[in-house]
């Protein structure tokens, strides 16, 4: 199956293959995360229907679905599980056959043989390499996708974006974490403008910045003598971001690495103090109207979740954009997939599914497939806080209308045990604290590395988080005893550890979250 395959299995991989996290000695070799979503073999990115690959790696559990073609140019899909070994895993691709069509009644999937292993090696969070079975070893590349309107958005007057951003140098020693912004000021002659700070209650540091042609990244320069902060360099890869920073430090110049995640977008905030996003990327910000982007991967349909082999989904919203692969079945009971594509706006998008046929099978030529029929649109909806429309505030969700059946809750699958217990919370952290009054605030990296019962424990014992509210187990709430008052931090962990309010720097097997070293060029 796709998605919701054998969850039993998976299951039994992740417990067996568990490990805590405690700190620097048991940080695992991968130094990213891949980013989840579509991927595409670089050399078959020619514009027309093809294959690619759904990847999406949590921790260290890699799930992959691969659509493809058979030998008569049925169009097909197979699925590859697996505990990651530094940036490489092989094991077998799976076939299913059997279960549910659209608008079929429910029908359980079973195995049907494997066409052999696949081989899969990360680079970096968006490069890797992919060998199938009987081919080569190949390039593939995460896909990527803009749309003409998100290209000009935060060009124009008024308009910036959000990052949260971790610095460290070339020893993995962490050095500030800030929430970042870039946009146009609107005051004459600025042009685009950065604004970060490196201390917490410092004042913020300004930079004047020059966007690259072609590419969502920045170059961006300080104009003030007594900055810490000389350069930035900053790329934008969906909802992830990295680059390099320039600090002066004690008279000498540092470069760092940097990594991050996309907060939000949008105009600030409107006289009524109502936040005016036109995209929100994490699950804790107040704002009148919500502009929900949820994280790409894998999504199933929740009342499928039965553990045995089912149909699943890949989404992969980004910059505007929309693309949505359906691994199902026919009436006959052989598998498929559907895909499609649109817009992203006001968490809304409807678009057409297309099947495919005449593709490039495993072992075969190289050779484009084409459009065989259309069997309906596709339309989801996504939202975290409006219980009055059916929504759950616990938790983000989506509400998926398939062609010839009815309304069905999506929700982004966790590959990991435990992702919204205390386990899940092991690993490293920016939080930001504050007190009671809110006068007294602090950004601090804390190793949570200890559980112990349904909370969980810093390195050093000082830091302790739980989930407060059973029925929202994404909620987060962690106090921090300093000077004798209570600090705390809140923040809300959805799969992929997206908030506002933290910066999730290391897994709970140690890997470096982020995209690691891709080329700025």
């Amino acid at each position: 199956m796709p998605c919701n395959f054998s969850i039993h299995a998976l299951r039994s991989i992740i417990f067996a293959s568990a490990v805590a996290f405690t700190g620097t000695a048991s940080w695992a070799a991968r130094d990213f995360t891949p980013q989840a979503g579509t991927w595409v073999i670089s050399d078959e990115l020619d514009g027309k229907p093809g294959r690619g690959l759904a990847i999406d790696v949590q921790g260290n559990t890699f799930f992959m679905q691969v659509f493809g073609y058979e030998k008569n140019g049925d169009a097909t899909f197979y699925t590859a599980t697996g505990q990651m070994e530094g940036n490489n895993i092989t094991v077998p691709l799976k076939r299913y056959q059997g279960g549910r069509s659209f608008g079929g009644g429910a029908q359980d999937a079973v195995e049907d043989g494997s066409p052999g292993s696949v081989t899969v090696s990360f680079d970096n969070g968006l490069q890797g390499t992919v060998q199938f079975p009987g081919e080569a070893k190949v390039a593939i590349e995460r896909f990527q996708m803009k749309s003409a309107e998100f290209e000009m958005r935060y060009t124009e007057k008024g308009m910036r974006r959000v990052f949260l951003i971790g610095t460290f140098d070339a020893e993995a020693q962490h050095h500030f974490f800030s929430e970042l912004t870039i946009g146009n000021s609107g005051v004459a002659g600025e042009g685009m403008v950065m604004s970060l700070h490196t201390e917490a209650n410092a004042n913020r540091q300004r930079l004047s910045c020059e966007k690259l042609t072609g590419r969502d990244a920045y170059s961006c320069k300080s104009n003030e003598s007594a900055g810490a902060v000389r350069e930035v360099q900053l790329n934008v890869a969906n909802t992830d971001v990295y680059g390099t920073v320039d600090l002066l430090k004690d008279g000498v110049l540092h470069r760092l690495s940097m990594n991050g995640i996309a907060v939000s977008g949008g105009g600030g905030v409107s006289i009524t103090g109502c936040g005016t996003e036109l995209d929100v990327y994490v699950a804790d910000i107040n704002n009148c109207k919500q502009v929900s982007t949820p994280s790409s991967g894998t999504w199933v349909i929740e009342d499928e979740l039965l553990g045995k082999p089912g149909r699943g989904f890949a989404i992969d919203v980004q910059n505007g954009m929309v693309l949505a692969q359906v691994f199902n079945y026919l009436p006959s009971g052989e598998p498929t997939f559907h895909m499609g594509s649109g817009t992203y706006q006001h968490i809304e998008p409807s678009f057409q599914l297309h099947r495919y046929a005449g593709g490039r099978w495993f072992g075969g030529p190289p050779a484009s497939a084409h459009m065989l029929e259309f069997p309906g649109d596709f339309h989801i909806r996504f939202s975290e806080n409006e219980v009055q429309k059916g929504f759950d505030a616990a938790r983000l969700v989506g509400i998926a209308y398939i062609p010839g059946e009815g309304p069905k809750r999506m929700v982004r699958m966790a590959l990991e045990s435990g992702a919204v217990s205390a386990q899940g919370l092991l690993g490293q952290w920016w939080l930001r604290f504050q007190s009671s009054t809110g006068i007294q605030r602090e950004a601090r990296l804390v190793n949570l590395t200890t559980v112990d019962g349904d909370k969980v424990l810093s390195d050093d014992g000082t830091v302790g988080c739980v989930r407060p509210d059973a029925s929202r187990p994404q909620r987060v709430q962690c106090t921090w005893p300093h000077d004798g008052v209570d600090m705390k931090a809140y923040f809300h962990q959805e799969t992929n550890n997206r908030s506002y309010n933290a910066l999730q720097m290391r897994d709970r097997h140690g890997n470096l979250m982020g995209l690691g070293s891709v080329p700025l060029n």
